[in-house]
């Protein structure tokens, strides 16, 4: 049954961390990165989301990853910036599953075309945050979505 009249919220947080590898690197993998998924503040999103699915650069092996448990998160190793794709599954069949886009960033804003990398501790943060509305969901997505959501 569909509680009509009714919106519900659920907060998310999307985006990527990437290092400079230093020393450890090669011309093609000059960097390593994590693209994620989770609640702003580590929130379990799994009872309301079915899977997760990745779809990365084609040149990566396997660029479509799909996670169906926590954490949301992919990690590889990389020397250029592109952009991802994620797709959120969600275990109420009848919500249409949402395809977000991040840009995965490894150079801090502001740095040269050319400029060569040396901080190796410093991590190039790239994070969204983002609120889905769900219009008219099913009671159980619903308790679903204000228990995930800690909402009263």
């Amino acid at each position: 049954r569909r509680m009509e009249h009714t919106t519900a919220c659920l907060p998310i947080v999307y985006g990527s961390v990437a290092f400079y590898l230093g020393k450890k690197a090669d011309e093609y993998n000059t960097h390593q990165w994590t693209l994620h998924l989770r609640g702003p503040n580590n929130e379990d999103l799994s009872p309301v989301i079915s899977k997760v699915v990745f779809h990365l650069h084609p040149s990566f092996a396997q660029p479509t990853r799909e996670l169906t448990e926590p954490p949301y998160e992919v990690t590889e190793r990389g020397w250029g910036e592109f952009e991802a794709q994620v797709r959120i599954v969600w275990k109420d069949s009848s919500e249409r599953p949402i395809l977000i886009s991040h840009g995965i960033k490894l150079y801090p804003p502001g740095t040269a075309p050319n400029a060569a990398p040396t901080d190796t501790e410093t991590a190039v943060v790239a994070e969204s945050y983002d609120e889905v509305v769900f219009t008219d969901p099913s009671e159980t997505f619903y308790t679903q979505l204000l228990r995930v959501a800690n909402l009263p």
